[in-house]
């Protein structure tokens, strides 16, 4: 079986219709689809726009209370094109459970998992980006049959080939360790650093200032061969998100 996996960070301020556009050209065979900073107008627009086999919006199991701000407004989405989802929840154990979501689903005869986040910043949040990425490196620690993770991670500060040369952003260094660097607790790979043939540099997902940098992340388990990894930046920038859409295609092994 072979599996197209789509990883964005739309934006919460994006032309919809305009980001619409592009996952539609982008979706092949079963696809899913894991977008971060969904507003709900902009998950039911998508949902009418795409029309996907089954979804799952984490703000639907975490519901924005009364008095939160914007930024527990921004949902993750995981949409599903050739097969059902049977079951999906949020990380509870996280300090914002309303940016992760976890699905299983059911691909013609397959079981695919998948857990979908968005890091909080470290600028805004300082300690407690750490300690949200402890629970979620527990999660995937525990969760041994999981097949591929997507994120918007805001990190690594120093990318690099090798997890050992990865820096990351302090006070928080430790903990993101635990997810991408040295100190991995969990069983999925990287594809940019397990396939040396996919990339002679280091491809980028969004620019701080005038420094690319890779924050958008696929990883997979070793069920799964890469067939196809592709950063569209330049294209994204124009369907009015900030990060560039990451696409791999998976054969299964």
């Amino acid at each position: 079986m072979m599996i197209t996996i789509l990883q964005w960070n739309i934006s919460y301020s994006c032309k919809i219709d305009k980001i619409a556009d592009f996952i539609s050209s982008k979706i092949e065979g079963n696809t899913i689809v894991c977008l971060q900073e969904v507003l709900a107008m902009h998950k039911d627009r998508l949902i009418e726009r795409l029309a996907p086999s089954d979804y799952a919006y984490s703000l639907d199991y975490r519901k924005p209370g009364l008095f939160d701000a914007k930024n527990r407004k921004m949902g993750v989405l995981t949409m599903l094109f050739g097969g059902v989802i049977e079951e999906a929840k949020v990380l509870d154990r996280t300090m914002f459970p309303d940016r992760t979501l976890y699905t299983k689903m059911r691909i013609g005869d397959e079981s695919v998992s998948l857990l979908n986040f968005h890091s909080i910043t470290g600028v805004g949040y300082n300690k407690a980006k750490g300690a949200n990425f402890a629970s979620i490196a527990e999660f995937l620690h525990e969760t041994v049959d999981l097949d591929f993770f997507c994120c918007d991670a805001n990190e690594p500060q120093v990318d690099s080939f090798d997890a050992c040369e990865m820096k990351f952003w302090n006070p928080n260094s430790k903990a993101t360790s635990l997810i991408f660097g040295e100190n991995k607790v969990h069983h999925l790979t990287d594809p940019i650093q397990t396939d040396p043939l996919l990339f002679d540099t280091l491809p980028f997902s969004y620019i701080t200032g005038k420094t690319p940098r890779r924050y958008d992340f696929i990883y997979k388990s070793d069920r799964w061969k890469t067939k196809r990894f592709n950063f569209y930046y330049d294209e994204s920038i124009k369907a009015s998100s900030d990060h560039a859409m990451v696409v791999g295609v998976f054969n299964q092994v």
